[in-house]
């Protein structure tokens, strides 16, 4: 697959007949705007780079926890220079299963609720005055996956004692990483579903067009056009799934003034057609 179609794509985490996929090690990451349809915990062991989310872009740094939840765009870049020491721990989570063994944990139940929000915010907290604990957490579970699928009572004690060391209320860290990215990404959010315009956008952030598109593409990795196509696919998947309207009408609402080359951007970036994917994912939506 070429890295335009990956920068548009939906990321399906297929758990089969598990509720988790636990994975610790070193790995490349995924360099382009995806989101996936589970809760995913991102836990940085070692490495250095930027993770950008929420249209807002935060420092990656050992001792650092993302929550990135169903639906929320989000994308990870290391530093080159990192790449080979790059280590991470990550968690995709069927939240909806492990919610059912929380019932009776209701402050850690509405904690999770919130963290899983479809589309919802990032949560983004620094852990690493407690780096041992979570490792020592993480090690243990690890085994237990090595060995055999975590049933639901184990993750939903892995996320209570993840949780527990957790602050109560979310770390709201700033912005580490000034640029031209930031601004962008919230104007391309608020005129999606307008014909997109390089000069206008140029001129309402005062910038030149070649700046704008060459700054862009140094500190996101990928072309504005990509960026405003993943939102708009993003967003025509939340009509499917959680509206009554037709095709042709998505289409226009997200901005697509063609509804054919809708269709076909929508198969090659979801690999479904917007018919298939209305039929094959309402119904686990809702």
């Amino acid at each position: 697959m070429s890295h335009t179609l990956q920068a548009e794509r939906l990321e399906l985490i297929t758990l089969n007949d598990a509720i988790v996929s636990f994975s610790r090690l070193f790995a490349n990451t995924v360099r382009y705007h995806h989101w996936h349809q589970c809760l995913e915990v991102l836990y940085v062991e070692e490495g250095f780079g930027v993770v950008i989310v929420d249209n807002r872009q935060y420092t990656m740094r050992p001792g650092r926890l993302f929550f990135f939840p169903p639906f929320t765009i989000h994308k990870v870049m290391v530093d080159e220079q990192a790449q080979h020491i790059y280590r991470r721990t990550i968690i995709h989570v069927d939240h909806h299963a492990v919610l059912k063994h929380l019932r009776d944990f209701p402050h850690n139940h509405h904690r999770l609720q919130r963290l899983s929000l479809r589309g919802g915010a990032a949560a983004v907290m620094d852990a690493a005055d407690i780096h041992p604990h979570i490792d020592h957490l993480f090690s243990c579970y690890a085994k237990l996956a090595d060995n055999r699928s975590l049933n639901g009572e184990q993750v939903a004690c892995l996320l209570l004692n993840l949780l527990s060391m957790m602050p109560e209320n979310n770390e709201e860290l700033p912005e580490e990483h000034s640029g031209i990215a930031t601004p962008v990404m919230f104007w391309l959010e608020e005129n999606y579903r307008q014909k997109f315009s390089l000069d206008r956008l140029a001129q309402e952030l005062g910038k030149s067009r070649s700046y704008l598109s060459r700054r862009f593409y140094y500190e996101t990795g990928e072309h504005i056009s990509q960026y405003l196509n993943t939102i708009r696919l993003r967003k025509a998947c939340d009509c499917l799934l959680h509206s009554a309207l037709s095709i042709s009408e998505i289409a226009d609402e997200v901005g697509f003034s063609d509804v054919t080359y809708f269709i076909s951007a929508f198969k090659k970036g979801i690999g479904e057609t917007p018919l298939q994917y209305r039929k094959n994912h309402q119904a686990t939506a809702r």
